[in-house]
């Protein structure tokens, strides 16, 4: 089954996909010069917008500590992964965007669920990209939401 995931990518990713056009294509700066002078087709102007995006984004990150770049992705999921989707997890989902929380240990007593079972799941869905888990003072991990969207595509 398909699912379209509208979410935000990491710091990490976004350095990796510019790292992925510099190989593919060069510098940035040919590239550009290259859309300046008209040269490129329509395929390789989507990939001169995205890659600018991208650097515009990553300089944002740099300069001001915050990332902003939503991606669209379509991922086939196997049975095993659709499974692993489970109910508890997709509301697990939904209630890190919407509640404030410091920890997983937080996180756990706000929903009335048990510490290690919350960070299994979310071990799962960092897996596929949905949340991240930043370390932050005193050794405590956040758990934060990357996922805006998700839509099962059936065919």
């Amino acid at each position: 089954m398909l699912l379209k995931i509208i979410r935000e990518l990491t710091p990490e990713e976004v350095k990796e996909r510019i790292s992925y056009f510099e190989r593919k294509f060069g510098r940035f700066e040919t590239f550009e010069e290259k859309f300046l002078k008209k040269r490129l087709d329509a395929k390789q102007m989507r990939t001169y917008f995205e890659w600018a995006e991208l650097i515009n984004s990553y300089k944002g990150y740099v300069e001001e500590g915050t990332l902003d770049y939503i991606a669209e992705e379509v991922k086939d999921f196997t049975p095993d992964q659709l499974a692993s989707l489970t109910p508890k997890r997709i509301e697990l989902l939904y209630q890190i965007a919407a509640l404030r929380v410091e920890s997983i240990n937080d996180l756990a007593q706000k929903i009335r669920r048990n510490v290690k079972n919350v960070y299994q799941d979310l071990k799962v869905l960092s897996s596929f990209g949905f949340v991240r888990l930043n370390k932050r003072k005193r050794k405590n991990i956040v758990p934060e939401t990357l996922v805006k969207e998700i839509t099962f595509l059936i065919r």
